[in-house]
């Protein structure tokens, strides 16, 4: 074991608290019974013996199985009106969503076919209805952990299948695409969608042995089977296919989700986004059928943890503490259909997780166009709480929209003319009913090509600063890395920045690939390297540690932004043990932007900075330190102006070393143009970048003097 792995361990030993050994000593409780169970019963928890372990489970051995009848009459009766069960919900879907009912109805077809398209791009072929996949080397991983106790399978990097990642098969086994089938019966009457439904979950079911095998071993993947199934009845419960006997043994196996899910629930680990998916789903499964006798302490205990956690998940100013924007929309997610359920006004949440919940989408809608082009920051494996995917992943216009008629606040939905389908299918007829209510005069955009407006907005908890005017967006992260000790899902991008040029991306983050495949894609994705910032002697800002690990954090310093007339000024400094990195970045609206950087090293530094483009874009050289940045005609003019003595060069696609890559969605990647220049520095040196439009002709040197004189400049003690 190395150093970084002390101190990470160290980091760890230091959070534990009272709640993590209490909560150690329930999951070993829970799974001796479990075992105990086994044992008297000559094996694991299948179909045919489900009802024998609901007596065995529960206090009261008289306790028969659930009645379908009574669940799901009391489901009708908690559901809200116009929801996915009402016919005039879906008649209003057709009639509004032409093209998502053609798409949800394609889909639908698909999955008869065989096909299920996973990550909203990923065809794959599965054998249907028992969802075997259709490849040896995941057939035979799978054999090894069928007969293999949860709590010991280690689902990470594979030595004998390297390339194989444990998140293709649990996306499949979300079985949200159940959604699409469910819907599909309601849209069009046809028993064979309802039908399949039931095939599938009979078929994946009765290969079920609990607590044997991957299925169980990730407690989020459990709830998020949980809400997929629960929806899936929602819309199913009227079809024949769906009868008593089927339920029986469904609702069953439900019990048995919610009931893993209140056990093994992931408290006793880092904070992140499974606590709250898995309370969340755990919270839905027991607002939805309050006829299982445990349904109160489930969902009083999903609330309380909720409650508890939010504030360390959502800073005060709406920024996600894993640092991503997609595990960001993945909470909100889960989120907004629980304040549906019961009502934003409602007692069940405290004010200050609503009041995070708000500010989070506030957060997004200062990051986008009206939620549309959401940027990448930090991890993402294009994972939904929901699942419809019936939008691109990264317009979460759909929550803004949501958001505004859970919460009353018009605002939120400013600029977004249309209820997107997405909101519908989560808010049903009363949503459509409020966003159409909000005054039209609150809906315009708020900014567009060739007005002058303009505006920023600071988060500092976050560390990030947004400003625009009305060719311009411009992101500056000046953030942490994440949350400690492992500061899993953040990247090590402190201060890196994006550029969106008329509403369109232009300087990007790179993305994320994936997570369990090759290693050096993975690593690559999450370096310094990969975003938009400085790299010293080719060492990121932080080492990697192992997939979801860093070996340390990092220390950033916030510095708020001076605004003036015509410019506005934006800092922060970066702190390594080996060197320190300050850049200010100015922004002179409507013409471009003054990037300045300082860094102090002890002796001679190799210093590479990076800008990496969207690969619609195209980089034309116009000498060794000037850039015209295209796509379709001239944009942007990229001039590196000091240090004059630089090598720089353009990658697009490389493999080795890896550079010049670009990863919207999980598992893909495509080429795209990375601009890398390299320098050399003896202690202390500064260079100067200037991003303009063509033309604009910005005074660098005299917007310098103001900046030198603004900031104080600091460096080793």
């Amino acid at each position: 074991m190395n150093f970084n792995e002390w101190k990470y361990r160290y980091r760890r030993f230091r959070t534990i608290t009272i709640n993590d050994l209490s909560r150690r000593l329930e999951i070993r409780s829970w799974r001796r019974r479990t075992l105990d169970f086994v044992d008297k019963h000559s094996g694991p928890i299948t179909s045919s013996s489900i009802e024998a372990w609901l007596h065995y489970s529960r206090s009261s051995s008289d306790i028969g199985g659930p009645d379908p009848d009574k669940i799901n009459s009391d489901l009708v009766r908690v559901l809200p009106k116009g929801f996915l069960n009402d016919p005039n919900f879906w008649k209003t879907f057709r009639h509004l969503y032409p093209k998502e009912t053609e798409r949800l109805l394609s889909l639908a077809d698909d999955v008869l076919k065989g096909r299920i398209e996973l990550f909203g791009w990923k065809a794959v072929p599965v054998s249907v209805p028992s969802l075997e996949i259709r490849d040896a080397d995941t057939a035979d991983i799978l054999k090894t952990w069928e007969t293999t106790r949860y709590w010991d399978i280690n689902f990470f990097h594979s030595k004998i299948h390297p390339d194989f990642d444990v998140k293709w098969l649990w996306e499949l086994q979300r079985l949200q695409f159940l959604l699409w089938l469910g819907a599909a019966w309601r849209l069009t009457g046809l028993h064979k969608f309802a039908f399949l439904a039931r095939e599938i979950l009979d078929s994946w079911l009765s290969r079920l042995k609990y607590p044997l095998g991957v299925e169980w071993s990730s407690n989020l993947e459990v709830g998020l089977r949980l809400l997929s199934i629960s929806r899936c009845n929602i819309m199913c419960m009227d079809s024949p296919a769906w009868d008593p006997k089927f339920l029986a043994t469904l609702f069953a196996w439900n019990h048995l989700h919610a009931t893993h899910l209140r056990k093994e629930i992931t408290l006793h680990h880092t904070l992140g986004n499974h606590q709250l998916g898995e309370a969340s789903s755990l919270m839905w499964f027991a607002l939805i059928y309050p006829g299982f006798n445990e349904s109160n302490s489930w969902k009083a205990f999903g609330l309380s943890t909720i409650n508890r956690i939010i504030p360390d998940l959502i800073f005060a100013d709406g920024v996600y503490t894993e640092q991503s924007t997609g595990y960001l929309k993945f909470a909100v997610e889960f989120m907004l259909p629980l304040i549906f359920l019961g009502g934003s006004k409602a007692s069940r949440f405290s004010m200050t997780t609503l009041q995070r919940i708000i500010s989070s989408l506030e957060f997004v809608q200062a990051l986008s166009d009206c939620g549309k082009a959401t940027p990448m920051i930090g991890d993402c494996d294009s994972g939904s709480a929901i699942g419809w995917r019936l939008m691109e992943y990264w317009d979460f216009s759909w929550l803004l929209s949501a958001g505004s008629t859970l919460f009353e606040r018009p605002g939120l939905a400013k600029g977004i003319e249309n209820y997107p389908a997405e909101a519908f299918l989560n808010t049903g007829l009363e949503g459509l009913e409020k966003f159409k209510a909000f005054d039209s005069s609150r809906m315009k955009p708020f900014s567009a090509p060739g007005h002058k407006t303009s505006n920023y907005a600071d988060f500092p908890a976050g560390g990030y600063h947004v400003s625009n005017d009305s060719y311009f967006q411009m992101i500056f992260d000046s953030g942490p890395l994440g949350i400690s000790p492992g500061y899993g899902h953040g990247h090590a991008d402190a201060l890196s920045i994006l550029i969106n040029f008329e509403n369109r991306p232009i300087i990007v983050d790179t993305g994320t690939m994936h997570y369990n495949a090759a290693l050096e894609s993975r690593s690559y994705f999450r370096e310094t390297r990969s975003h938009n910032t400085l790299v010293v002697n080719n060492a990121g800002q932080v080492k990697i540690l192992d997939t979801f690990k860093w070996a340390s954090g990092y220390h950033v310093q916030w510095v708020d932004a001076i605004a003036m007339d015509d410019f506005r000024l934006f800092s922060g400094e970066l702190f390594t043990d080996s060197y320190v990195h300050q850049r200010i970045v100015l922004h002179v609206i409507e013409k471009g932007f003054i990037i300045y950087d300082r860094i102090w090293t002890q002796g001679l530094a190799l210093v590479d900075g990076y800008f990496h483009f969207h690969p619609s874009i195209e980089i034309r050289v116009s000498s060794s330190n000037r850039f015209i940045v295209s796509r379709d005609k001239d944009l942007l003019e990229l001039i590196v102006v000091q240090p004059s003595s630089i090598f720089s060069y353009v990658a697009k696609g490389s493999i080795n070393p890896m550079v010049g890559w670009y990863s919207e969605s999980y598992g893909k990647m495509v080429p795209s143009k990375t601009l890398k220049f390299s320098h050399h520095i003896l202690n202390v040196d500064e260079s100067v970048t200037v991003i303009q439009r063509p033309g604009a002709s910005l005074n660098y040197a005299e917007k310098l003097k103001h900046v030198k004189s603004s900031f104080a400049f600091g460096g080793f003690s």
